[in-house]
């Protein structure tokens, strides 16, 4: 018996627009971090776009098996990691999100999304009906998670695995009655939710609907990111030039503002390109899932494409007074290394599923 070859060649979109993102990243940085002196932030930038790709590579070349294999492992690690961050986590901006382990600020919450990711695309992929006892028990294992992120607060990664797993759900093909129970249910719930809410939540989902209400307070980001944005013109004012961005004018401008940074830099054509590089990778990823093998690849691809286009589009919307602030980071260009690693992680294991995508054959 022999086995047939197998092409190997590799995605270069999902391998080459990532990188171009990362560069953009780190150019935006080194601009808004040039005058302040906080070359620090570049550089562990650039050490985190290293280690990503290496991870990247990895899991291009780990068989995306048997990471499954070890999906239950990795959701109780996730738990674990979450519950470390209530003991020895670190507060900032009111928000106990991060371990500092001296070299490295880790984000426990980041690294779930791909655990829990990797569970539910498991569970779905044995099945080959959707029974109300399966979507209990997937609902009450993402629950857990959610729950445990909503009390850092991080609404913008609960709110990233919510629509995550809403993507797995469409993607399993589950009943539609159960998406009409999901919708009443969330519209009983919504006054109690409602209620949950941390003050400044509430506060950045009431500035959303009129930011000129409280200009110099919870509607001043979304002021500063629209000038920053506006003042880019068509072509830009140049990297080292922005003065919104590189005055600290506009508030974590590496970070929830990358995107208003990046567009006072590029102007229209530049904020454009990268709008575009988001929207051909979000496409392509789409592509992938519907290229793969078995169900666990076509899953796993669509939760993944359908949690960046989420990402993306809340990061961008915010950064242009569309959407309301809520601390999401822009894949691949915000800063932070834990965020990037994880990011990096999914598409490699996407890349993984590309290049298995053909049934092996003996002959």
């Amino acid at each position: 018996m022999k086995l047939k070859k197998i092409n190997f060649a590799l995605d270069w979109v999902i391998l080459v627009l990532p990188v171009l993102l990362l560069v953009c990243s780190i150019a935006t940085i080194f601009s808004i971090t040039s005058i302040s002196g906080k070359t620090n932030i570049v550089f562990d930038q650039i050490i985190f776009a290293i280690i990503a790709l290496i991870g990247y590579f990895i899991f291009s070349a780990i068989n995306y098996q048997q990471v499954r294999t070890y999906s239950w492992y990795l959701y109780f690690l996730g738990l674990l990691f979450l519950f470390a961050v209530t003991i020895f986590g670190q507060e900032t901006f009111g928000s106990k999100r991060w371990v500092d382990l001296g070299f490295f600020q880790f984000q426990p919450s980041e690294v779930v999304k791909l655990f829990l990711l990797i569970l539910i695309a498991d569970l779905f992929a044995e099945r080959n009906r959707i029974s109300f006892r399966l979507l209990t028990v997937v609902l009450f294992l993402a629950g857990i998670p959610i729950l445990l992120i909503l009390k850092q607060p991080d609404l913008g990664t609960a709110l990233t695995i919510i629509a995550m797993v809403v993507a797995v759900l469409i993607a399993a093909k589950t009943p539609k009655k159960y998406f009409v129970f999901a919708v009443i249910a969330l519209i009983i719930a919504s006054p109690i939710v409602w209620t949950k809410l941390k003050p400044y939540q509430k506060q950045r989902l009431t500035t959303f609907m009129n930011p000129a209400s409280d200009p110099y307070g919870s509607g001043y980001n979304v002021t500063q990111s629209k000038i920053a944005v506006g003042s880019g013109g068509l072509f830009g004012r140049g990297f080292g030039q922005a003065t919104q961005s590189q005055l600290q004018f506009l508030p974590v401008a590496h970070i929830d503002f990358i995107f208003s940074g990046w567009a006072e830099m590029t102007g229209f054509v530049g904020s454009a390109l990268m709008v575009i590089i988001f929207a051909v990778l979000i496409w392509r990823s789409y592509y992938i899932s519907h290229l793969a093998r078995d169900s666990f690849g076509q899953i796993f691809c669509f939760g993944v494409a359908s949690m960046f286009l989420f990402q993306s589009f809340v990061n961008i919307g915010m950064n242009i007074g569309l959407m309301p602030v809520t601390g999401i980071p822009l894949p691949f260009v915000s800063y932070g290394g834990t965020s990037m690693v994880v990011t990096m992680i999914m598409f490699g294991i996407m890349q993984n599923i590309y290049l298995r995508r053909k049934a092996l054959k003996f002959e």
